[in-house]
């Protein structure tokens, strides 16, 4: 696909595959960057959706999970990060920041396109991107979705990353999942000094994620979904004492990755939460 200003490749996109509400893959330059992302839907609800560590779009979002939304009221924009899916190459350079970092593209992007204000949803380590986009965002971000998040590092979450870290030591199923988007070698260092930068939160800033300290200023609608069975995760409860318009939403039998399993829960809690006429999001 040629690189071309993003909002002027979808104008150039036939009215058919908008009709028949496809899923529109676009490459954009953004920050002298190339930055990938897809759209889905033309409805009012403007949404941006961040994947998660060692994702993309393609398998943090598929197909089936967006088709769990009605396009006619939702807009979705799905970004994948620099160094990340359709973002590279550069491959991504794991660091503390990455995620405060990742940020600006998020926003830019959907200024680009002409689709704010918008409301930011991310899933693991994009729901800690997801933060950041509200918190710089500002006026243009009207809520945040968190699933499957994590701001804290304590020791036994620091200990479940060191026993992940060597691939090779996965079950064959769990590596699976992520060789259908990127390279083995990807994947080994990729993931490696992910689990190295956990260390790092947790040795050096006492377990505190950046985005951590972005909590308390959030004056937006934030609603946290979670799995009961996601062992990645500590209890939730936690962000409603720091998060001034916080709701929580659990799957009893959801693990990390419980969007892709419930989709239809999923996309309907979501409704649910864009639709309650308190948040005042799209009136």
């Amino acid at each position: 696909m040629d690189i071309k200003n993003g909002y002027e490749e979808l104008l150039n996109k036939t009215n058919e595959e908008i009709r028949n509400n496809e899923i529109i893959e676009v490459i954009t330059i953004i920050n002298g960057h190339k930055i990938g992302y897809c759209k889905y839907g033309s409805g009012k609800y403007i949404m941006l959706f961040i994947c998660g560590g060692l994702g993309c779009y393609a398998k943090d979002f598929p197909e089936k999970l967006l088709k769990s939304f009605n396009p006619d009221n939702y807009t979705i924009i799905c970004i994948d990060p620099p160094g990340y899916g359709k973002s590279r190459p550069p491959d991504r350079q794991q660091e503390i920041n990455r995620c405060m970092n990742d940020a600006p593209f998020c926003i830019k992007l959907m200024q680009q396109l002409n689709l704010t204000p918008f409301i930011v949803l991310g899933w693991s380590e994009g729901s800690r991107t997801a933060i950041h986009v509200a918190g710089q965002g500002k006026q243009l971000v009207k809520g945040a979705i968190l699933l499957a998040t994590g701001t804290r590092i304590d020791q036994r979450g620091a200990r479940v990353f060191r026993g992940m870290r060597n691939v090779d030591q996965w079950l064959p199923d769990a590596l699976e999942v992520y060789l259908k988007h990127y390279p083995k070698e990807f994947v080994e260092k990729q993931w490696a000094d992910l689990c190295d930068v956990v260390q790092e939160v947790y040795d050096l800033l006492g377990g505190r994620f950046p985005c951590d300290h972005v909590l308390s200023d959030l004056k937006i609608p934030v609603m946290i979904m979670t799995g009961g069975m996601d062992r990645f995760c500590a209890d939730p409860k936690y962000f409603e004492t720091v998060v001034a318009n916080c709701r929580i939403e659990k799957h009893s039998l959801g693990g990390h990755d419980f969007h892709l399993k419930y989709p239809r829960w999923f996309a309907d809690k979501i409704h649910e939460f864009i639709s309650d006429s308190k948040n005042h999001f799209f009136s």
